[in-house]
């Protein structure tokens, strides 16, 4: 981490007043928000820049912290030095990316799908959440409203710390200090309560769930027409592993949201990336949460691989 808050203040001394547009993945999460509202603040004459809509999640999130962003296609590029990508480095997740001049990635997601091309890339894989790599990067934090989104975006991205290390109670707490929250106070937004649609989305995927004993863990698969990640972290609250997918017409591609219990032995981003390889997509993320984006390729076939790739592994 010290290397890392080396490399990025080394970056900031340089650019500080430059304009980037800084760039979450697509459907953005509370912690890929966040740590793109945290990086504005020591880039002030950028702007926050989305591909789409943001998630429920993290929408709630912004309304009330009155986080400013607007549509990447909507800028004008000639008027940017360039672009700052936080919490990914795969274009499948942001492939607007591929239009512009990529300054900066801050991420900390693994190698696998990792495809983007910068000129400087702070990225740490032992972090469980990109919150927790920006906290520690930043100069010193002294904005609430700061303090008070990476507390969130820590808490949602380890779900409530299941992949959490000793750092990363440290840093929350310095967070809580900051802000002068309590756990409490930044849990209804760290683990927000389901919309509706979103609570019926999850049922659905229950409905239609099948499964199968592999070894000694219970593996769920479903299909959902939206919130595979809700979803999948839903499955995965009963059994072992669950692998839910989800076909997005308007880009023609099958996304799989991939999530496992604490004591699974098999890392899931080694899974996603096997059926990335073999289905010619794009895949990767953490042991206990990953995914994959296969262009036209159908959900029971994915499943499939899913399943199959995770078998291999298990033996």
């Amino acid at each position: 981490m010290v290397l890392a808050k080396a490399k990025f203040l080394d970056f900031l001394k340089d650019n500080k007043n430059k304009r980037f547009a800084i760039a979450p993945h697509a459907r953005a999460d509370i912690d890929a928000i966040s740590c793109a509202f945290a990086l504005h603040s020591v880039f002030p004459n950028s702007v926050i820049a989305i591909p789409d809509e943001l998630n429920e999640s993290a929408t709630a999130l912004a309304n009330e912290l009155k986080i400013k962003y607007q549509i990447i296609k909507n800028l004008d590029k000639k008027k940017f030095d360039g672009m700052i990508v936080v919490d990914t480095s795969a274009y499948t997740l942001l492939k607007e990316a591929k239009d512009w001049n990529i300054k900066l990635i801050v991420d900390h997601h693994r190698a696998e799908g990792r495809d983007m091309q910068s000129e400087d890339a702070v990225i740490e894989e032992q972090s469980p959440s990109c919150a927790e790599l920006v906290a520690n990067i930043l100069p010193e934090i002294k904005n609430k409203e700061i303090a008070i989104a990476l507390a969130c975006a820590i808490i949602s991205d380890t779900a409530r710390f299941k992949s959490g290390r000793k750092e990363t109670f440290e840093t929350l707490a310095r967070l809580l200090s900051i802000a002068n929250a309590t756990y409490q106070d930044v849990l209804k937004f760290g683990e927000p309560e389901l919309a509706s649609d979103v609570k019926i989305a999850v049922l659905k995927a229950f409905q239609r769930a099948n499964y199968q004993i592999i070894g000694s863990y219970i593996v769920a698969t479903s299909e959902v027409s939206g919130n595979e990640g809700d979803a999948s972290a839903a499955l995965s609250e009963v059994a072992d592993v669950a692998f839910v997918a989800n076909f997005k017409e308007e880009e023609n591609q099958c996304r799989i949201s991939a999530r496992a219990r604490k004591h699974v032995n098999v890392a899931l981003h080694e899974v996603m990336k096997a059926v990335a390889m073999q289905l010619g997509g794009n895949g990767g993320g953490h042991p206990k949460a990953a995914g994959v984006a296969v262009p036209k390729g159908r959900p029971k076939d994915v499943l499939k691989a899913c399943v199959d790739v995770f078998a291999l592994k298990v033996k």
